[in-house]
């Protein structure tokens, strides 16, 4: 276990990218593939019924519920991708374990769940808290009193509302980015381990985090700059030329869809699958052997 460098981090996840993404484009391109087709089977006639009934409450009711399957489905999928990529990176060669992978991946989707869960309750245990200091403190200086308001006092009161909202908006991003960085090779380390149990992915990851931790929070800040900046460019770019291809038919609006998925959004997932690989390896060198330098 290492201290991380920014640059180290980079240096490993664009390695990783490098030496697998021609398996990352099997396996991510097929589970999009695949994800595209069970959405149209599980939603594209709910949508149709709903068009046709919008205000029907039953429709809506069973297009949650269809919705969620869906969205349960789709991340068993990826997560399982996941473990796929990450350990064929970490031991090439290896024959895929689609058994141990697509027990793995929707483990540890459950355990990032729970995480999430917890850390959004102590979000609003701590924002409860400030609203009722915040609030006692306004009416023990009775800043709503009429002379107040007359004296600036609203104006001045407005003005230290939003600043405390802005404070606390910064501080659940950073709190956010942070339970993120902690947890962040939690996957990597299953797949080295080849473990289906999500608890000591979490806890090794905790652990290998710790003397790295807010680097691994600028690092990700940076790579979430950056992927938003090539997506708006890259949106651009393509949508303009597609579109003036497209010609406003219906074929070529879904040709335009394939095509934006491939040129714009599987480039992005594939670097969002190297990241936490490219952070284990940067801060636990030897964890995983000289695998993909």
């Amino acid at each position: 276990m290492t201290k991380m460098s920014i640059g180290a981090a980079f240096s490993e996840t664009f390695g990783f990218l490098k030496a697998n993404w021609m398996q990352m484009l099997m396996w991510v391109g097929g589970a999009l593939i695949l994800v595209g087709l069970l959405g149209y089977l599980f939603l594209g006639s709910t949508f149709t019924a709903m068009a046709m009934a919008p205000n029907d409450p039953t429709l809506i009711m069973g297009a949650f519920g269809q919705i969620g399957l869906f969205a349960l489905i789709a991340a068993v999928i990826f997560y399982g991708v996941s473990m796929l990529i990450w350990r064929g990176g970490m031991h090439p060669g290896e024959a895929p374990n689609f058994a141990w992978a697509f027990q793995a991946g929707p483990a540890l989707a459950f355990g990032m769940i729970v995480v999430m869960i917890a850390a959004y309750i102590v979000i609003f245990i701590v924002l409860f808290i400030l609203t009722l200091i915040f609030g006692a403190a306004i009416g023990g200086m009775g800043g709503l009193s009429p002379a107040a308001l007359e004296s600036g006092g609203a104006e001045a009161i407005g003005g230290g509302a939003i600043l405390v909202m802005v404070i606390a908006y910064i501080a659940v991003l950073v709190f956010l980015l942070w339970i993120q960085g902690r947890f962040m090779v939690a996957g990597p380390v299953m797949a080295e381990r080849l473990t289906r149990n999500p608890v000591t992915g979490l806890a090794e990851s905790w652990r290998l985090t710790g003397p790295s931790q807010w680097g691994i929070v600028g690092f990700y800040l940076l790579v979430t700059i950056g992927i938003v900046v090539y997506a708006v460019v890259a949106g651009m770019i393509f949508g303009g030329i597609l579109g003036a291809i497209a010609g406003g038919s219906v074929i070529g609006a879904m040709l335009t869809m394939i095509v934006s998925a491939a040129l714009i959004y599987l480039p992005i997932i594939m670097l969002s699958f190297s990241v936490p690989v490219g952070v284990y390896r940067a801060i636990a060198p030897r964890a995983s052997g000289d695998i993909f330098a």
